[in-house]
């Protein structure tokens, strides 16, 4: 009996986060969302306040895509330049991408930035910033920033683990909503931007029939057990979770305008040869234009597919054809990719440091980049390796 109870508070823990993850996918088709992501996140974290942030490197400006409580005076002053005498933009670009820290306390702000003390840390009672880092490229840098008071503790190694286990998918959202802005700026058809978001994207109608597939929900269905196709569609390898993604379904569905949508927006779809589930986020299409998916029409939801097992698997081969590499340099960037750092790559391959730096620095020539997120970024954005194991 408590081994039960324990299982299921356990089970409760892990779908009460899987729905969080559907509002963080809600708010890259409705950007006003975020505002909800923030102060959702807040709640789980702690926090007084937080904010996404966003330097534009394009357009040389720094603004607060969304925030939470925080003075509305506070997100105006961003807009108008008191962000260039925050130091926690610079702080955490010198921080790995995807990985939260402590990055400013009250007591060390004093005296070493006493300018933004002065200006943002005390008005707004900052007493301690944890930040984490989704994007720094030549485009943008893009993080998340959560703040608790003076008089609070700091954020602890919970805090710190939970935003670095939601990265994946902030990431993934931000770039489903700035493809989509880049879709509006062209006139694009929303199959085009779909077929560039790096998530398994399915098309279901009224009766759950897939009227649309992109190449990586093919590959995900044909590799990932826990989800099949079948001549009705799809299937659940568990019944009960086949159940749960029917009434997911069901319930999208009535919410033609999009108000109330229902917040357990995901499923995820379990197989017992698999660590981790497939994650299933559902959001209702209410505004589908003519396409090979077929016109408008009541009951299309997307579902958007993602296997976090799964690792960029492109061949060496791959890579000397598309970019020129060799294959030790080839191997070097799938590793990196894979989130090795050149210490363990270097381990791995049986070479020395220095060799594995001089053959990065022939990557990044080859590459035209000066970064090691650069390459990961390239390579990610090709659509080489996406396919799962």
């Amino acid at each position: 009996m408590e081994r039960a109870a324990i299982d299921n508070a356990t089970t409760n823990v892990a779908e009460d986060l899987l729905a969080f993850v559907g509002d963080i996918y809600q708010a890259s088709y409705q950007p006003e969302h975020w505002n909800v992501v923030i102060s959702e996140l807040c709640r789980r974290l702690g926090a007084k306040s937080g904010g996404i942030h966003v330097e534009d490197y394009h357009q040389n400006t720094r603004y607060m895509m969304a925030c939470y409580g925080l003075p509305k005076v506070t997100e105006l002053s961003y807009r108008l330049g008191v962000a260039k005498y925050d130091p926690v933009y610079q702080i955490q670009s010198q921080r790995p991408i995807g990985k939260a820290s402590m990055v400013s306390r009250h007591d060390e702000a004093r005296l070493t930035h006493p300018l933004y003390y002065r200006l943002i840390v005390k008005p707004n009672d900052l007493g301690y910033v944890a930040a984490i880092s989704f994007f720094n490229d030549e485009h943008w840098h893009v993080g998340i920033g959560v703040h608790r008071s003076f008089n609070a503790q700091p954020f602890g190694e919970a805090e710190l683990q939970l935003l670095d286990q939601l990265a994946p998918h902030f990431q993934r959202a931000l770039l489903i909503q700035r493809q989509l802005h880049l879709q509006e700026s062209k006139a694009q058809t929303l199959e085009y931007a779909l077929s560039k978001v790096m998530l398994g994207t399915v098309i279901v109608d009224q009766d759950n029939t897939i009227r649309y597939r992109n190449d990586l929900a093919d590959r995900l269905l044909d590799c990932h057990p826990a989800l099949v196709q079948t001549q009705q569609g799809f299937k659940a390898y568990y019944p009960d979770d086949d159940e749960r993604l029917r009434e997911m379904l069901q319930r999208l569905r009535k919410a033609p305008d999009g108000e109330g949508w229902p917040r357990d927006q995901a499923v995820g779809l379990r197989h017992p040869d698999r660590s981790h589930p497939l994650t299933v986020i559902g959001v209702p299409c209410h505004e589908t234009p003519h396409s090979r998916f077929g016109p408008a029409e009541p009951g299309l939801v997307a579902l958007y597919l993602s296997d976090p097992s799964a690792s960029f698997n492109a061949s060496a081969e791959q890579l000397i054809q598309t970019f020129g590499l060799t294959r030790r340099e080839a191997g070097i960037a799938i590793a990196l990719t894979n989130g090795l750092d050149l210490k363990e790559i270097s381990a791995q391959k049986g070479v020395s440091l220095a060799t594995v730096r001089t053959q990065l620095k022939s990557i990044f020539h080859k590459l035209g980049v000066n970064k090691q997120q650069d390459v990961i970024r390239i390579l990610l954005a090709s659509g080489i390796g996406n396919a799962p194991h």
